[in-house]
């Protein structure tokens, strides 16, 4: 398949979601018994937000907070990136490596319809692989960061046009500013 094909082409069609007031022991559960890595997060049906494996280990476990009490709107990825189905999958695939998340929710018409991550990418976009590859290399090769920067906070993983290095990591305001840092 071409770079050329359309999301609706590669995605996953309908979507495994959490309601933002679940804990997010719920959202585990749900990643473990449905196999995946990641959930979309609605609100009264409407996508607020994505929560992966990694928001449970770095927002939860690693800051001792109870995953009973915590919410899964405490820490989902709240800049949420939506493609409508007709886009072309490159264009996606660009600002999934840009933003550096790997799913994205797919709507049409404002209606959430499918999901897709970089698996469903590569598996349609070899391509893809070697974009990644380079990306990582250029990362590795890189001079030093600018004292501040946009991007995406490496601590919650929201953009931020404020993006600071603290203790080897990036790190947007609010992150900065926790105790824990």
């Amino acid at each position: 398949m071409e770079s050329e094909a359309t999301i609706k082409e590669v995605m996953t069609d309908g979507v495994i979601a959490v309601e933002k007031d679940k804990s997010v022991v719920d959202a585990a559960k749900i990643l473990r018994e449905e196999g995946i890595r990641g959930l979309v997060v609605v609100d009264q049906g409407e996508a607020v937000g994505v929560i992966v494996c990694r928001d449970l280990v770095y927002e939860v476990v690693s800051k001792g907070k109870n995953p009973k009490q915590t919410s899964v709107e405490e820490v989902m990825s709240k800049d949420l990136i939506v493609a409508e189905e007709q886009e072309l999958l490159n264009d996606v695939a660009m600002a999934m490596i840009k933003n550096d998340i790997s799913r994205v929710p797919v709507v049409r018409q404002d209606m959430l319809v499918g999901i897709v991550t970089q698996s469903d990418i590569l598996r349609a976009w070899p391509g893809f692989a070697e974009i990644m590859e380079e990306k990582g290399e250029l990362e590795q090769a890189a001079t030093p960061r600018e004292t501040m920067t946009s991007g995406v906070c490496e601590d919650c993983e929201n953009y931020s046009e404020d993006v600071r290095e603290v203790n080897g990591m990036q790190l947007c305001p609010e992150c900065r500013d926790s105790p824990d840092q």
